[in-house]
């Protein structure tokens, strides 16, 4: 976790930037979820497996997305709140 300090980027600067960050994935989230269409019909014509493959794609995604949601959160916990870290 960042230590602000005086040699260090400033409280406001990272404040910002990391909850530029969570909004941003935040957002990337909802539209993965409800805003992007996913439908079998656009998978079986590559045959067998090719929904169940693309499934197993998009869950890769949203934990990914995931992951950096809650680095993004952590982050902001920690500068908000000082050295504690969050329970998930």
């Amino acid at each position: 976790m960042p230590f602000i300090h005086m040699n260090g980027s400033g409280e406001d600067r990272l404040r910002k930037e990391y909850n530029e960050l969570f909004e941003a994935v935040s957002e990337a989230q909802i539209k993965l979820l409800y805003d992007t269409t996913f439908h079998q019909r656009d998978y079986y014509p590559h045959g067998d497996g090719a929904w169940d493959k693309a499934l197993s794609e998009k869950e890769e995604v949203r934990e990914a997305m995931n992951t950096v949601y809650q680095y993004a959160r952590q982050h902001m916990h920690f500068i908000e709140c000082g050295k504690e870290q969050l329970n998930d």
